[in-house]
């Protein structure tokens, strides 16, 4: 069994209840794997029943170890190394969590290729791929989440995740807590600006009130759904735009203490995939959200 150390490498043995299941429904349902590393491992006779070479058709017994050993992508190259001094929330063999500060891209566009959040991961770990769990506005601030081979991104895609976010915002909410559910779309003829629209994409965001005056509040939101510019297109809409967002939001006194939306992904929870712990990781506020906040209180 041959393998290098960018390969990823997972084994898992057959239960009863995965007695004469077929080895490619046993890869994909019970071990998480995705059709497309499993035939990228076919190509190189990664596949393995008891250490020994198997076919995806062959009918699998209980107590039997399958192993599988995908090759990692060649697309690692692509992204060049940049030392960035980055703030590691949490590392494990499976992700890498990171606290993204403000203006930095989490991944390289055709316009910037270097020193966004991968690029600094690339310093950190050359061999590694880099396969973005989750994404930030480049003005946004906290925890981005990234893992460490294709599998793990995988199967991280078919868990709940947890986020939280803080945001500050004006005015203040007729309710302390609520949901707002509201479709979102493009904007026509934008690439980066977003809307409601009835015919959009399903977009559900949860908020309660840690502050509140008359003309500005500081909420915590939980997401159930994860589109682009969710949450500040949901608070324009529903009166209480995200102070000093640009795009969506509109001119205050409070703009001088801030110089990009008030916005940090504060909190991600989730049960580890592959050992089923309780993961919890947290970024604290930023600098420029705290001293917004003290303005808010004493103003």
């Amino acid at each position: 069994m041959m393998k290098n150390s960018n390969d990823v490498y997972i084994e898992l043995i057959v239960s009863q209840q995965s007695h004469k299941r077929r080895l490619s429904s046993f890869l994909r349902k019970e071990m998480g794997i995705s059709g497309n590393c499993i035939r990228r491992a076919k190509n190189f006779d990664n596949i393995y029943v008891d250490k020994k070479p198997q076919h995806t058709d062959y009918i699998l017994s209980e107590g039997q170890l399958v192993t599988i050993v995908v090759p990692d992508k060649d697309t690692k190259s692509v992204i060049l190394s940049s030392d960035m001094n980055l703030n590691i929330l949490y590392d494990d063999e499976y992700l890498i969590a990171v606290d993204k500060p403000y203006g930095v891209l989490c991944h390289p566009i055709m316009s910037v290729d270097e020193d966004t959040i991968a690029n600094g991961l690339k310093h950190i770990y050359p061999g590694m791929g880099i396969h973005p769990i989750s994404r930030l506005d480049r003005d946004t601030t906290g925890i981005v989440m990234y893992a460490k081979n294709s599998i793990v991104h995988h199967k991280m895609s078919l868990i709940d995740i947890n986020k939280k976010y803080i945001g500050m915002v004006l005015n203040s909410p007729t309710v302390t807590e609520g949901t707002i559910d509201m479709p979102i779309a493009r904007v026509p003829d934008s690439t980066m600006l977003r809307q409601f629209d009835p015919s959009g994409k399903e977009s559900i965001t949860h908020y309660s009130t840690i502050f509140s005056k008359k003309n500005a509040s500081i909420l915590l939101f939980e997401l159930e759904t994860g589109r682009t510019h969710q949450i500040r297109v949901h608070c324009k809409e529903s009166g209480f735009p995200i102070i000093h967002d640009t795009l969506y939001g509109e001119p205050s006194d409070y703009d001088q203490y801030i110089s990009r939306q008030a916005l940090h992904s504060y909190e991600t929870s989730f049960i580890h995939p592959f050992t089923n712990e309780q993961i919890c990781i947290k970024s604290d506020l930023p600098n420029d959200m705290i001293n917004l906040e003290k303005a808010i209180k004493e103003k």
